[in-house]
């Protein structure tokens, strides 16, 4: 029954390629997704983690790369979506399963291009890199501090809320609370205490809380109390599935805008949202730096029209901007509007995309 909503789910949506990559010497399995390769080549990252069986896998695999079609085409890259999960399998020889995957991807010449996510070494993708070039280096020179990226462009978001809300983008006064201040809550701390912003910050990292209060005037309390803390922005960049029935009603805030991907636990979450006028950056959007940064500066692809990462990453206060006059506009969730963006965004693709971005036949 599983797999049947899992093709039901792949006709719906309609998935261009959903691929099942097996080493059973090294104990590999892996599911590749492409959702869509309308603006261009099939972009999203590899994940290694445990699920509880090849369905959820299969469905997880799904799920992401929808998630980057929509992240990719709202962020106005020339690029598709896809996403590559890889199962925890205990006695798995990682070495010979990654550069499995390798070879796999080199299968596509260049119509999917891969990296790092969740669990997955600098080391898995060397070893990817020894098979195939279409895997992203975040190490070579000119790439940059990808977190640093995301917080900017979360920086971007904040700011165009609070445009929205307030009348003028300013955050001199205003109060900010980030949960979570590891890599990219740590940037958004900086960023917003430099603009004026008053800061309270949770982590469940004791360390990353010492470092931030070392460095930075902010305020610390629990991670269960930072919910209830009275502010203008409330900004999640920890885990997922963090605003749900429970912890939204909590709320004190006029704005929600952080980098956690998949912030809201389900659909209803994002509506009771709207519906206590709390105005939500969609995550996609709003977490897009890295992805935007890593596409100007990357070597493997040639992009035309190609512009500073900086000034790409600066226009998501513009994407945001016009997705909440938007939904002000149609009386629709934030959530809702930015799919409607994406969407629109998909169908002004090129159909022949290989001939500008160096698809190899």
């Amino acid at each position: 029954m599983l797999m049947m909503d899992c093709f039901d789910t792949i006709k719906r949506h309609d998935y261009e390629q959903i691929s099942i990559i097996q080493n059973q010497k090294a104990k590999l399995f892996a599911v590749d997704s492409i959702h869509d390769t309308t603006r261009g080549p099939a972009v999203g990252g590899t994940r290694f983690m445990k699920y509880p069986d090849e369905e959820e896998a299969i469905r997880d695999a799904l799920r992401l790369s929808k998630t980057m079609t929509y992240k990719n085409a709202a962020a106005g890259l020339s690029c598709g979506g896809g996403k590559t999960v890889v199962m925890d399998i205990e006695g798995m020889d990682r070495a010979l399963a990654f550069k499995t995957l390798g070879r796999y991807i080199e299968s596509l010449r260049g119509r999917r291009y891969t990296g790092r996510d969740l669990g997955v070494s600098t080391r898995d993708i060397d070893l990817m890199r020894t098979e195939t070039k279409w895997v992203a280096d975040e190490t070579s020179a000119g790439v940059g501090d990808l977190s640093e990226a995301t917080a900017f462009g979360v920086y971007q978001g904040i700011k165009a809320c609070l445009a929205e809300t307030y009348g003028n983008d300013s955050l001199k006064g205003r109060h900010v609370t980030v949960q979570g201040v590891g890599e990219v809550g740590y940037w958004v701390v900086k960023y917003t205490i430099e603009d004026g912003a008053e800061v309270t910050i949770s982590d469940v990292s004791p360390k990353a809380i010492e470092k931030t209060t070392k460095e930075h005037p902010v305020t610390a309390v629990s991670p269960g109390e930072i919910y209830e803390v009275d502010c203008d922005v409330f900004s999640p960049c920890a885990m997922g599935g963090i605003l749900n029935s429970q912890t939204v009603q909590k709320l004190k805030c006029k704005i929600v805008a952080g980098s956690a991907n998949n912030a809201l636990a389900t659909v209803e979450d994002g509506m009771a949202l709207f519906d206590r006028q709390i105005l939500y950056a969609p995550d996609y959007i709003i977490n897009a730096g890295a992805l935007i940064q890593w596409w100007y500066r990357q070597k493997v692809y040639v992009v035309k029209n190609r512009i500073d990462a900086r000034d790409a990453i600066r226009n998501l206060y513009h994407v945001i901007r016009n997705v909440v006059r938007e939904s002000k506009k149609k009386k629709l969730a934030p959530f809702i509007v930015a799919d409607q963006y994406a969407e629109s965004q998909l169908k002004k693709g090129k159909a022949y995309w290989d001939t500008q971005w160096g698809y190899e036949k």
